[in-house]
């Protein structure tokens, strides 16, 4: 067997010199298509193995007719998001599934807010930069979705949006995770619910808000609410906007790791002790809940994940492997007790 040619990307045309045939036969071989005997293919294969060959991605792309990109558009400060961990691994486990499959991932950030998103969608589609996209943080009257139908842009969606477009979704598991939230705070003997919230427009938060409401209705303890961004600054002014009179030993049950820091931080500024006079929860789990002090107890959502789900599902939709309509539930999350919600 001749030699592997050292290269730095072996190409078809390097493995044809190699052995001496000619580039089509070494691309009917690679591509498993009829034309040559199953004894020059298997001389092909190995040689492409031994030299590192890879597809091409572009070439193959250009071939199925498609970018081979997959977009996410996060309406966010990208500053914002580097300290944000919730969002970062999201966007990983999206990133590693639809590499699995040979795609790439195009992010942009806005800061326009949903219109702007729909700008940027509108540019892919009529340069045909992406095959699909993901969309996070639905509204309840969102009008992402029907763009996208528009534009025969298909997509994936983390959370529980339901419309009449055609698309594949993760769903997450608000109702039990609420329950779960509820309980532990009950049972580590609080007595009312300061709920601060991320934007108010997202579904998942007016979901989680009704959810909280319900339930502590249901135990009989007062319950409260403040909205703001996800961030550690909004969760220090949403906790002194929200009413802190209303029981004897509240805890503060926050809709992301930083807002639940800076709950924390204004009630240890303003003198109250965490966890004796205030409990603090975090909806979303992190090394930061995990290092500060005293640690936050956190819901342990796997959020690369639900990222890898919603990727792996979109791809394989764009694969012809899945119909639309297909959707995958994430699994409820586990509670991890720290610090902040001791027993009182």
């Amino acid at each position: 067997m001749p030699t592997p040619r050292k290269s730095s990307r072996p190409t078809v045309a390097t493995i044809a010199h190699d052995l001496g045939i000619s580039p089509a036969t070494v691309s009917y071989a690679l591509n498993d298509k009829p034309g040559v005997s199953a004894a020059m293919r298997e001389r092909v294969l190995e040689h492409a193995r031994a030299t590192g060959w890879t597809p091409h991605s572009g070439a193959q792309a250009l071939r199925r007719g498609r970018s081979g990109n997959i977009g996410l558009v996060l309406v966010r400060d990208p500053e914002e998001v580097s300290r944000e961990p919730f969002y970062s691994a999201v966007t990983a486990g999206i990133e590693s599934a639809i590499g699995a499959h040979g795609y790439e991932l195009l992010l942009r950030f806005v800061r326009g807010g949903p219109d702007e998103e729909v700008e940027v969608f509108r540019t892919w589609a009529h340069q045909r930069r992406v095959d699909g996209v993901v969309l996070l943080d639905l509204a309840e009257h969102d009008h992402r979705p029907a763009t996208l139908e528009s534009l025969s842009m298909d997509f994936a969606v983390i959370g529980h949006y339901v419309g009449p477009e055609d698309f594949v979704k993760v769903m997450t598991a608000e109702a039990d995770d609420a329950r779960t939230v509820v309980d532990h705070i009950v049972e580590r003997g609080y007595d009312g619910c300061i709920q601060l919230t991320g934007p108010s427009e997202f579904a998942h938060e007016r979901r989680r808000l009704e959810l909280l409401q319900e339930l502590c209705a249901g135990h009989g303890i007062p319950h409260t609410h403040s909205s703001g961004t996800y961030t550690i600054e909004a969760g220090s002014h949403a906790f002194d906007a929200a009413d802190r009179t209303l029981s004897a030993r509240p805890a503060v049950i926050a809709s992301s790791d930083l807002i639940a820091l800076g709950a924390l931080r204004a009630a240890v500024a303003r003198g109250i002790d965490v966890p004796s006079e205030l409990g603090v929860v975090s909806w979303d789990d992190s090394l930061i809940a995990e290092v500060t002090v005293p640690a936050i107890t956190a819901l342990s959502r796997r959020p690369f994940d639900m990222g890898r789900t919603a990727g792996d599902l979109l791809a394989r939709r764009l694969d012809g492997q899945v119909a639309a309509g297909t959707a995958l539930q994430n699994p409820p999350a586990t509670l991890v007790p720290r610090r902040s919600t001791a027993a009182g």
